[in-house]
């Protein structure tokens, strides 16, 4: 029996700019009452949970822990809004590649986002 990949949780002390990032890719987030910890933003991305929890703080790191990769719809109007958010850096323009037109930005927290357009 294979295994399923089913949810990734982030903690973030960028709460805020987390759920914005994340709502312009497509995510639609419920904050989720927790007994421990901090904020806790869930979103359902079919069939896969993305969880936001904030965190008071955390070491900045020389190169990106965590690397994600999403398919979107209107890839250079999402990059262009995503763009606007404290924190974010864009690592590749959108770009046509031999498999498809791409972006590589970093989220407010510094992970690697591919955005691949659909």
């Amino acid at each position: 029996m294979g295994i399923v990949f089913t949810s990734i949780t982030v903690n973030t002390p960028n709460l805020e700019n987390m759920v914005r990032f994340y709502e312009i890719l497509g995510c639609e987030f419920s904050k989720v009452k927790v007994s421990i910890g901090g904020e806790l933003y869930r979103s359902s991305l079919a069939g896969f949970e993305l969880s936001l929890m904030s965190i008071k703080s955390a070491a900045p790191a020389a190169y990106p822990k965590v690397m994600m990769g999403f398919r979107v719809n209107d890839l250079d109007a999402k990059v262009e809004k995503l763009n606007s958010i404290p924190g974010v850096i864009m690592i590749l323009d959108p770009t046509d590649m031999p498999d498809g037109k791409k972006a590589i930005l970093q989220d407010p927290d510094g992970h690697s986002v591919e955005l691949i357009a659909r």
